[in-house]
């Protein structure tokens, strides 16, 4: 993995996933529309903030910072409650909404391939540079999160709630990586990552 000046100056990580939605259970596309947690991710985004009470560094000030779409805050709202943090200190960043995904957003890829032949083969012969009509591509993206990596930290630890593809381009330029090692990163629920001092690390729970 790539060391990255930018990264090296960042202070400590956490990249939470908003819990399960009732779209990610119907298959839909959600993009940058919004669907509510289901009791299940209610329950993810509750562990979520067990497992970060066992491993933030104590004496530490954090911050949650969390996209502005209703998953996220309402998982960043829930981790608040369970490590005991007020509420009203979240700080909202547009810069950290999920990856657009336009048109598509809202259909399953049966969808998809039933209104727009041929457009998610054509997306995977070059994924890093497509576009989605009215969308962005992982490399906008991409540069979205170096914005938000070169902003200014609010606390010495940052907890992010942000989205599954965004969550990969945020890793990929805070680690310096390739689009395809960028394309490859993951970030499912039930796993953190904590990113300090130009590595990553994968927190399972």
């Amino acid at each position: 993995m790539k060391r990255d000046e930018l990264a090296i100056s960042i202070p400590m990580i956490y990249l939470v996933r908003p819990g399960e939605t009732a779209w990610n259970r119907e298959g839909r596309q959600q993009g940058q529309f919004d669907s509510p947690l289901t009791a299940i991710g209610i329950e993810q985004a509750r562990a979520t903030g067990r497992a970060l009470r066992k491993v933030l560094p104590e004496g530490k000030t954090m911050c949650v910072e969390t996209s502005p779409l209703g998953r996220a805050s309402h998982t960043a709202a829930l981790l608040c409650a369970e490590l005991g943090l007020d509420v009203s200190a979240l700080v909202v960043s547009p810069l950290l909404l999920e990856h657009h995904l336009g048109v598509w957003q809202s259909l399953t890829n049966a969808d998809i391939d039933g209104q727009y032949p041929g457009a998610r083969r054509a997306r995977e012969t070059d994924k890093w540079n497509y576009v989605v009509p009215g969308g962005e591509s992982y490399a906008l993206a991409y540069a979205r999160a170096r914005q938000w990596l070169a902003g200014k930290r609010h606390a010495p630890v940052t907890i992010v709630v942000t989205h599954e593809m965004f969550s990969r381009v945020l890793q990929g330029a805070y680690a310096g990586l390739t689009p395809a090692e960028t394309l490859g990163r993951s970030h499912y629920q039930g796993r953190l990552y904590r990113l300090h001092e130009a590595q990553m690390e994968e927190i399972q729970f």
